[in-house]
């Protein structure tokens, strides 16, 4: 049972990078502390290749991470070796979890069986925040908000627009600093019927937005749900594209993930000749990086 604390803020220096930890400490180091706060990231992947575990497993350790100075203590003296003089690292404020197709419990069995026991302390700490859109009703009361996102007239539907409205004011009161998992945007655009433009408006809207709140904003998708020029089209959008996939390693599967595109680190793994990293999920560590895979020859 980790030990409730308070939350150790440091205010960066002017003029200094601030990435955010995304919580799983083998990936964590390859991408030197975190990603850049204000990033949109899209976690695309094949069925069962890991992109939700890797949610899962993020949001997780950040809220734990969030409740326990000593452990985020270590965390971060660890990742600050591998920073540059010029980077900074911060805990988000609030950790969130958008769902529209599963319940909170639903996603509690899902962690019970498969992940580590600590992983459920996470939905209890001060700080995180779950919504559940899944089985969300147009009499529900919808805080009043300045409708002004691109995307929200694309629905005709009342009760499309206030799921809309609804997952709108859950973005604005816990984006701010903090880190917020949406699952998904296949989901997103069935439950709200959106039509392909408006969708792409939104989340562009988004990854605007996403600068101001300064924190870090997780989309998942699943491969081939959407048309390949579909999918670049998000991929363009986002600031950062992380992309799972299974591998054959002679007659056997292999989990892989590899870094598509991103804003402030790509250019670290290029260098590095970095090109794929071999991954696993666990019911005692959840999602890990266990090997890193560099360009033959170097």
């Amino acid at each position: 049972m980790l030990n409730q604390g308070t939350i150790i803020k440091t205010i960066p220096p002017e003029g200094k990078l601030i990435k955010i930890p995304t919580g799983i400490a083998s990936f964590d180091t390859i991408i030197r502390g975190g990603f850049p706060s204000g990033s949109l990231i899209l976690l695309m992947g094949e069925t069962g290749a890991g992109n939700i575990e890797f949610a899962y497993t993020s949001l997780s350790m950040l809220s734990l991470l969030r409740s326990n100075t000593e452990l985020y203590g270590s965390t971060r003296k660890q990742l600050e070796s591998f920073m540059s003089i010029n980077e900074d690292l911060k805990l988000p404020d609030t950790v969130c979890y958008i769902s529209f197709s599963y319940s909170k419990d639903d996603i509690r069995k899902e962690l019970e069986h498969s992940f580590p026991v600590g992983f459920l302390e996470a939905f209890d700490n001060k700080g995180f925040v779950f919504k559940d859109l899944s089985s969300f009703y147009p009499e529900c009361t919808t805080p009043q908000i300045n409708n002004t996102w691109k995307g929200i007239k694309g629905t005709k539907d009342e009760g499309k627009q206030l799921i809309l409205k609804e997952l709108i004011s859950t973005l604005e009161f816990n984006a701010r600093n903090g880190l917020v998992i949406i699952d998904s945007l296949a989901s997103l655009r069935r439950v709200c019927c959106l039509e392909w433009t408006d969708l792409l408006y939104f989340i562009e809207e988004l990854q605007k937005r996403s600068k101001k709140w300064d924190g870090l904003i997780f989309l998942t998708l699943g491969s081939g749900i959407f048309r390949k020029n579909q999918e670049e089209e998000i991929m363009d959008i986002a600031d950062s594209v992380l992309v799972f996939e299974w591998a054959l390693e002679g007659f056997t599967r292999q989990q892989t993930l590899y870094i598509q595109k991103s804003r402030g680190v790509l250019p670290n793994i290029i260098k590095d000749n970095m090109v794929r990293f071999d991954t696993v999920v666990s019911n005692t560590d959840g999602f890990v990086v266990t090997n890193v895979k560099r360009i033959s020859g170097r």
